[in-house]
């Protein structure tokens, strides 16, 4: 009766489980424009690259002698964070070799004083994310930027404010790597003049503007939790909890009906635990009535514990009562060749009448029997079955 009680705790748990399973809760909405807030050490990026400038100081044809002159190259360092998938900043360092000449004189600062650099706080705009949604798996990012900052001219010992803006594109090539592209242009006031300080800083060059056009290149790299979570729609969430609070109720019903049913068969075992059949009764009670284990494809393992109790009644009934205990083993016809159904068929008799043995009856009062592949039930999935009957 131990062994009873055990198949039917796990026939109550293993009936539930299976309701739940067949329980389905539509998933929740994710807007595409909202998301979680993120913590501080989350979507940090650092960026290395290099980059060709052209400098033009007031008063200098572009084309004729800074285009082709004008160039210099330097290093860019930034680090940053993307608050939102909107809005980011950054922090750029930026040094320029500074060799550039026109044709009468050195008007920036040369490499052998040191050139000059450029620190910038850059506020970013996502707009691809802003305009069309945030996606974490998007490759290519359209981020115009506002830019404000200082610029040191190394060889003068001079320090200049600087304006600017530009527009950034990132390629992204996996979860914490890709490259960027930058294009901007900064407004400064007297850090080029002529390369002497008597003209930076003491005749009316001084306040003359400066622009500088930059191009960038270079790698990123993304720190730590490099995503944002999308966020749920409230309206959503209420349904969410709706239906999870209803999956709830069935469950509940369920368990309750399980219950009864476990009830109902303890006091029928209890019933044929303790009967004593007169000579015959077996036949006469129980008769020609069968029981069915259903099997999986291509198993002759019993999984369902109901199953295991049908088969505690009736090894309680065979020893109580006396009799022969039939099982027929099946498989369904439309699945396997007739060597493989044969074999299933065989293993599957075997397998119900090796539990009923363990349950107590008799190895002598059990005859197997197996059909191979027959189609006599439908649906066809119902024909993979051991036939159980008393006669």
């Amino acid at each position: 009766m131990k062994k009873f009680l055990i198949a039917l705790a796990f026939a109550t748990v293993g009936t539930v489980a299976l309701n739940a399973q067949t329980t389905t809760i539509e998933a929740p909405t994710l807007s595409k424009y909202s998301v979680a807030t993120n913590s501080f050490w989350s979507n940090w990026f650092i960026q290395a690259g290099v980059d060709m400038s052209l400098a033009n100081p007031h008063g200098v044809n572009f084309m004729d002698d800074v285009f082709p002159n004008g160039k210099s190259f330097g290093v860019d360092l930034a680090v940053g964070k993307q608050f939102t998938p909107g809005l980011g900043l950054r922090l750029k360092l930026n040094w320029e070799n500074g060799q550039i000449e026109n044709k009468h004189n050195t008007w920036t600062p040369d490499y052998d004083a040191g050139g000059y650099a450029g620190l910038y706080g850059d506020v970013m705009f996502n707009l691809s994310n802003m305009l069309c949604g945030y996606s974490a798996t998007r490759t290519w990012n359209f981020i115009p930027f506002m830019r404000g900052g200082v610029i040191r001219n190394f060889g003068l010992n001079y320090y200049a404010p600087a304006v600017g803006a530009g527009i950034e594109n990132t390629w992204r090539f996996g979860q914490h790597f890709g490259i960027y592209l930058d294009a901007a242009y900064t407004w400064t006031t007297h850090v080029f003049g002529r390369n002497t300080p008597y003209y930076a800083v003491n005749t009316h060059h001084a306040e003359w503007g400066h622009g500088i056009v930059s191009v960038d290149l270079g790698v990123q790299f993304y720190l730590g939790k490099a995503t944002f979570d999308q966020a749920v729609r409230l309206e959503d969430y209420n349904a969410l909890a709706a239906a999870s609070e209803a999956a709830l109720a069935r469950l509940r019903a369920e368990l309750d009906a399980e219950k009864r049913l476990n009830a109902d068969l303890q006091a029928q075992l209890a019933k044929w635990k303790n009967h004593v059949c007169p000579k015959g009764d077996a036949t006469t009670i129980i008769g020609n009535a069968a029981s069915s284990i259903f099997f999986n494809l291509n198993s002759s393992k019993i999984n369902n514990k109901k199953d295991l109790i049908n088969l505690e009644a009736i090894a309680t009934a065979a020893k109580n009562c006396g009799g022969k205990v039939v099982i027929t083993g099946s498989a369904d016809s439309k699945t396997g060749s007739a060597t493989i159904n044969q074999k299933l068929a065989e293993a599957r008799a075997n397998a119900v009448a090796n539990e009923l043995v363990n349950l107590g009856v008799s190895r002598d009062k059990i005859e197997t029997k197996a059909l191979g592949g027959v189609a006599d039930v439908t649906p066809y999935p119902l024909n993979r079955r051991a036939v159980v009957e008393i006669k």
